[in-house]
């Protein structure tokens, strides 16, 4: 062994005293070591943990390191592999470890992106990432090769070039349907609808793309059951007789959610829930909306370490029927947070849902309260046209329009899309945005046009209103209808969403 590989290796005992753990899976961590001022990442497996896998599959850090080298060989970028270590003790552990050359300063693209996004910036050079990203999947299929785990977080943005991350999930043979749907789904966010196209011509181009992206509607699925879990990102807690869930952490926070960036602990809402309760009793909250179907109340919690002002909805059953019918599909405030945690899944701008606790007596719901992050900003009803620019003014409008159709185009509607539900929140480089603020008249899609027909009428109202605005509605909501000034303000055109050059 020569001097420097002795001395490497001396390095990679000394992981858990001089190296600095970057992630824990439980089944894989992986740690960063310097040695003679160059950084390595080492992925180390735990053998007791995986000693059916191992028995079948082999040590899982050979495997990888196997498949770092053919994309080393099919010239596809990714980190080189420099060793392979087996038996390592790690933390009185035994294991296999895969040691590769770091690649700094990077960032996961999918980070990236979405920084990009938080800071409502244009992309340096969309064209040549998306040139990038391509070449390397078409360099992995030229080698015969396909990766069953291709997302944009596995994918490293360093210095304006693209790497591919985890070869634990290369594989021998041809790029299936499945892998670029996943792709698909993790670019759907930050991608264009031509993005999306590119790529899938270039490894289906005679078949057509489908509308819908089958593994999309499977993850969205799996993140909107999370929500009514004790996982990474949202939290179980029982306070005082309530039981319920709150929002722990989102991964990709939103630009028009504040409350996106926080990072909530249980500690938070057990210090935060009493007072709550305590206000609510006392009648201490301000009131902005009382009736017999609940009441809708203002105020401040402090997660986080820090004060946010918060708007807090306890429905009430208006009929005795609400009894019957709530049994099998849960009480208002239940629903709410499935259907605001859907809207936030598919980006569609709404008030950030925080907490939903309820009370149960013998089994049987008997109160419940959902809290929401408090939007800044005037309703799109009382919201004054006049004094905005001519450009906003019709971005605005044509925003909302993009929303409903949007809304639609995930299998929801929106029935009750009125514009005292809707918020016309200000942003210094975006302009005014709009954003839904009320989820109860969210429902399956049945039938299309319901939504924006109601907001249609009930901007009628508006004294400041105008057919241009209304134009601008209907343009948004169908970019590529015929619309005149005059019918815009009656029935709304069917869209032809396969034009859509949108954000999806």
């Amino acid at each position: 062994m020569n001097p420097d590989a002795r001395n490497l290796h001396q390095a990679l005992d000394r992981i858990a005293q001089d190296g600095t753990l970057i992630k824990d899976r439980g089944y894989r961590q992986v740690w960063r070591v310097e040695h003679q001022g160059q950084a390595y990442f080492v992925k180390f497996y735990p053998r007791d943990r995986r000693r059916l896998q191992r028995l079948f599959r082999g040590s899982p850090a050979m495997r990888e390191f196997s498949r770092l080298q053919w994309l080393q060989k099919a010239s596809v970028p990714a980190p080189r592999a420099s060793a392979v270590l087996m038996g390592l003790q790690l933390g009185g552990v035994k294991g296999d470890a895969v040691v590769m050359q770091a690649i700094e300063p990077a960032v996961s693209l999918d980070e990236w992106l979405n920084a990009h996004q938080l800071a409502a910036e244009e992309l340096p050079d969309r064209h040549a990432l998306r040139c990038q990203v391509l070449r390397l999947l078409q360099k992995l299929s030229d080698a015969g090769l396909r990766h069953r785990d291709l997302h944009l977080g596995n994918l490293l943005h360093h210095d304006g070039e693209v790497f591919l991350l985890d070869a634990y999930a290369v594989a021998r043979g041809a790029m299936r349907a499945a892998d670029l749907f996943q792709l698909g789904h993790s670019v759907a966010l930050f991608g264009t609808l031509s993005d999306l196209l590119r790529g899938w011509r270039m490894f289906r181009p005679d078949s057509p793309m489908p509308r819908v992206n089958p593994v999309g509607r499977r993850w969205n699925r799996k993140l909107l059951e999370r929500a009514t879990a004790d996982n990474r990102y949202f939290g179980a807690i029982s306070v005082q007789g309530w039981r319920g869930f709150f929002f722990k952490r989102f991964k990709y926070p939103r630009r028009w959610a504040p409350a996106s960036r926080l990072e909530v602990n249980r500690r938070d809402w057990e210090a935060a829930w009493p007072l709550l309760l305590d206000q609510i009793a006392s009648d201490q909250l301000e009131v902005i909306k009382r009736s017999d179907s609940g009441d809708v109340l203002g105020g401040e919690v402090v997660l986080g370490g820090r004060p946010m002002q918060v708007i807090i909805k306890r429905p009430r059953r208006k009929l005795w029927v609400r009894y019957l019918t709530e049994i099998g599909r849960g009480v208002r405030a239940r629903r709410a947070w499935s259907k605001a945690w859907n809207l936030v899944i598919h980006d569609i701008p709404t008030a950030w849902p925080l907490a939903m606790l309820e009370r149960r007596r013998w089994g049987y719901v008997t109160d419940a309260i959902i809290v929401f992050e408090r939007v800044t900003g005037t309703t799109l009803g009382e919201a004054d046209l006049d004094v905005m620019p001519a450009a906003a003014r019709q971005t605005l409008f044509f925003r909302t329009g993009r929303l409903l159709r949007r809304i639609e185009r995930h299998g929801f509607k929106h029935w009750d899309a009125k514009s005292t539900n809707w918020m016309v929140r200000p942003d210094e480089r975006r302009g005014p945005d709009p954003l839904l603020i009320d989820v109860d008249g969210i429902r399956r899609l049945v039938g299309q046009g319901e939504g924006i027909r109601r907001l249609l009428e009930s901007m009628r109202d508006h004294p400041q209103y105008t057919p241009e605005d209304s134009l601008m509605l209907c343009r948004g909501y169908a970019p590529r209808a015929r619309i005149d000034a005059g019918d815009s303000q009656s029935e709304p055109l069917e869209e032809d969403s396969a034009a859509d050059e949108e954000r999806a």
